[in-house]
Parts: structure tokens; C-alpha cells; sequence
């Protein structure tokens, strides 16, 4: 869900945490960016930009398939 803030720009409703359970409940080992985005009415850009955030804090790994396709699943614990 987006909102307008005072500047006019789009602000996120949607948290590192909400991304992390929408990965874990979802159907399939790994998701894309667009997936995360119809799951949790986020912008797609956004929903990649926060991905690659948790990628780099370790939160998810990801993979390229293509030039233009990423997945994203969560690590498993060793």
C-alpha cells in the first residue's frame, strides 16, 4: 500500500519483516522482485531496491537466471 508524504513522494507500508513472511509463506522456493511486489501492493522498483537491502544484510540470498530475471529466496540456517 502506497501513500503520499508532505513531499509529495511515496512512502513504503510495507516492512523488511512483511517481505520476509510474504517469502516464507509463499508457494515457491524462490521469488522475484515483481512477486513481492503484486504480493504486498508495493512499486517493483521498490520492491527490489528493498530486497537488494536485505541481500546485503543477509536476509535474503539471491540469483540471476537471466540478465533480466533475479530470484530471491530466504538462507537456511546452518
Amino acid at each position: 500500500m502506497m501513500q503520499f508524504d508532505t513531499a509529495v513522494n511515496y512512502t513504503e507500508q510495507a516492512t523488511d519483516d512483511d517481505i520476509l513472511a510474504a517469502i516464507r509463506t509463499s508457494e515457491f522456493p524462490a521469488v522475484t522482485a515483481r512477486w513481492v511486489a503484486d504480493t504486498l501492493d508495493i512499486e517493483r522498483p521498490s520492491a527490489h531496491r528493498r530486497l537488494e537491502e536485505l541481500h546485503e544484510n543477509g536476509g535474503v540470498e539471491r540469483g540471476k537466471l537471466s540478465p533480466r530475471v533475479v530470484i530471491w529466496w530466504i538462507p537456511e540456517k546452518e
